[in-house]
C-alpha cells in the first residue's frame, strides 16, 4: 500500500468512527427532538458524507466505471433528491397570482396575515411561500438533507464484510443500552431522563426517548440487526451438511461471542418492547418478519408458521417472566380507544381534510401541528402535533406531488433490494451480504408497517437509524470486487 492509499484508507476510518459514534449518541437527547440537538444532527451526517464522496471520487478518477451504484442506491437517492426539491419549493416565495393557482389555501392564508399586517401598520412582503410555516419547513428540509447524507454516506462507508458486521455490533449494543437504561429507570420507579422525569406517559418504559412506541420502535429496528448476527454465526459453525449436534457444538466453542451478542440482544429488545407495551411496534415487529420469511425461497408456509409459531413462545415466554401487569395489560383498549382506533383515527381525519385542502404541494413540511387546528374535530382538549400515519401526513405536508415522490420511491427502492437479495441479481453476492440485505429489508418492512399507525419518521432518530442500515444494504460495490462481498 502507498502513502496515497494509506492515507485515504486512514481518513475513511476516521470518517466511518465518527460515523458510528454520531449513530450511537442519536437516540440519547431524546430522541434528537430537542433543539441543542439539530446542529449534530445536522452538520455530522453532511460533513461525513461530504468527505466520504470526495474520498471516493478521488480514488475512482482514473478508473470510469468502476463504481456502480445499486439500482435500489439510485432510486432511494433520486427520491429523496426530487423529495428535496418540493421541500424547497415551499419556501420560494411566489407572486400572489402563482400562489392562488399552486395552493388556494396557502394564498387565503397569507392574505389574511397581510389584511391583519396593513390594519397594525405592518409592512408585509407582496411574496409568499406555500408553506404556512417557514422555519419549521426550512428546518425539516436541513434533516431531510441530513437524512440523505446518512443514508449516501453509509452506503459509500459500510460496504465490506467487515464493517457490516461493526455496523450490526454498534446497533445492538444501542439497544441494549437504551433497554437496560429503561428497565433500570423503571425498576426505579422514576421514569427519568438524564435527570428530566417524564410525567406525560406513566408506567411504561421509554429509554431516553419521551414516547415508549418511538422508544419500542427503535428496539425493533435494531432486532434485525441481532438476527444477522446469529445468522453468521450459525453460517459459520459449519456447512448445511454438519450434523446438527456437531454444529450446535461449534456454535457455542467457536462463535461464543457472536452467538452470545445475538442472543442478548434479541431478548433484551423484545422484552423492551413488551415493557413499553407498544402495541404497534410488536405488531410492526411480527409482520415484518413475517413478510421478509416470506421473501426465502422453499417451503415458506412452512418457514412462516414456525416463524410466527417461535415469535409467540418467546413473546409467551417474557410475558410470564416479567409479569402481564407490566408488559400487555394495556392491550386491552378502553372505549374511547375502541371508537378512535386508539386516537388513531381523529388525527389521520384530520390530516386527509388537511390534505383536501392543500392538494398538490401541501401545507408545508413541519407544519402539521399548525394546519390540524383547521381540521381537528374530536379530541379538542388535545393538541395532536402528528397524524399517527406518517403516508397520510406526508401527503398532507408535503401535497400529491411530494407523497407521490415519496411512495413511489420508496416501494421501488424495496423491490429493488428484494430482487437484489432473493433473485438472480443475488448469485454475484456472497452470503454475508445477502444475510445483512435480509436484515435490512426486515428492519425497513417494521418501519413501513409502523408507519401505518405511529409517526417515527418525524423522531429525528429513528429514520437516521433506518437510514443507515438501508445504505449500508444497497451499497454502491466495485465490480472487481463484487463478488467477494
Amino acid at each position: 500500500m502507498n502513502s496515497e492509499q494509506f492515507w485515504i484508507s486512514a481518513v475513511e476510518r476516521v470518517c466511518l468512527a465518527i460515523f458510528l459514534v454520531w449513530l450511537i449518541a442519536l437516540p440519547l437527547p431524546f430522541g434528537s427532538i430537542i433543539e441543542r440537538a439539530r446542529i449534530a444532527l445536522i452538520l455530522v451526517p453532511l460533513a461525513v458524507c461530504l468527505i466520504a464522496t470526495l474520498l471516493r471520487l478521488y480514488l475512482f478518477r482514473d478508473r470510469s466505471g468502476t463504481l456502480r451504484p445499486t439500482r435500489a442506491w439510485l432510486i432511494w437517492a433520486g427520491g429523496a433528491a426530487l423529495f428535496l426539491i418540493v421541500a424547497a419549493l415551499q419556501l420560494v416565495p411566489l407572486p400572489p397570482s402563482m400562489l392562488r393557482v399552486l395552493s388556494p389555501q396557502s394564498s387565503a392564508i397569507w392574505s389574511a396575515a397581510e389584511r391583519i399586517g396593513t390594519l397594525a401598520g405592518v409592512r408585509t412582503s407582496a411574496l409568499h411561500p406555500i408553506s404556512i410555516d417557514p422555519p419549521a419547513t426550512l428546518f425539516e428540509l436541513f434533516r431531510i438533507a441530513a437524512l440523505f447524507a446518512t443514508f449516501t454516506a453509509a452506503a459509500l462507508l459500510v460496504r465490506t464484510p467487515v464493517r457490516r458486521m461493526v455496523l450490526a455490533s454498534v446497533l445492538c449494543a444501542a439497544a441494549v443500552f437504551e433497554a437496560m437504561y429503561a428497565v433500570r429507570e423503571g425498576a426505579l420507579q422514576r421514569y427519568q431522563i438524564w435527570g428530566w422525569t417524564n410525567r406525560l406517559i406513566l408506567n411504561r418504559i421509554s429509554g431516553t426517548f419521551v414516547n415508549p412506541n418511538h422508544f419500542a420502535h427503535y428496539l425493533a429496528v435494531a432486532l434485525p440487526m441481532a438476527i444477522f448476527i446469529g445468522a453468521v454465526a450459525w453460517y459459520r459453525a459449519g456447512s448445511p451438511h454438519t450434523p446438527l449436534r456437531r454444529r450446535l457444538v461449534a456454535l457455542v466453542e467457536r462463535q461464543t461471542i457472536l452467538t452470545a451478542l445475538c442472543i442478548v440482544a434479541a431478548i433484551v429488545c423484545v422484552a423492551g418492547i413488551l415493557l413499553a407495551q407498544s402495541r404497534g411496534a410488536l405488531l410492526s415487529l411480527g409482520a415484518g418478519t413475517l413478510i421478509v420469511a416470506a421473501f426465502f425461497p422453499g417451503r415458506r408456509l412452512t418457514r412462516i408458521v414456525l416463524g410466527a409459531a417461535a415469535g409467540l413462545i418467546l413473546v409467551a415466554v417474557l410475558v410470564l417472566f416479567l409479569g402481564a401487569d407490566r408488559t400487555i395489560a394495556r392491550f386491552a383498549p378502553s372505549r374511547f380507544e375502541q371508537r378512535t382506533l386508539v386516537g388513531r383515527r381523529i388525527g389521520i381525519d384530520a390530516a386527509v381534510r388537511i390534505w383536501q385542502r392543500f392538494p398538490v404541494l401541501g401545507s408545508g413540511l413541519g407544519t402539521f401541528d399548525r394546519a390540524i387546528f383547521m381540521e381537528q374535530r374530536e379530541d379538542l382538549g388535545k393538541t395532536y402535533h402528528h397524524a399517527h400515519n406518517d403516508y397520510i401526513e406526508i401527503a398532507a405536508t408535503a401535497g400529491t406531488i411530494g407523497s407521490a415522490i415519496a411512495v413511489v420511491a420508496l416501494f421501488g427502492g424495496y423491490i429493488m433490494l428484494v430482487r437484489m437479495t432473493f433473485g438472480r441479481d443475488s448469485i454475484e453476492l456472497s452470503w454475508l451480504r445477502r444475510a445483512f440485505q435480509a436484515a435490512a429489508l426486515m428492519s425497513i418492512t417494521i418501519a413501513m408497517v409502523h408507519a401505518l399507525f405511529d409517526f417515527n419518521f418525524f423522531i429525528p432518530s429513528n429514520p437516521a437509524t433506518l437510514a443507515v442500515i438501508a445504505g449500508a444494504a444497497v451499497a454502491a460495490v466495485d465490480q472487481d470486487r463484487r463478488t467477494r462481498r
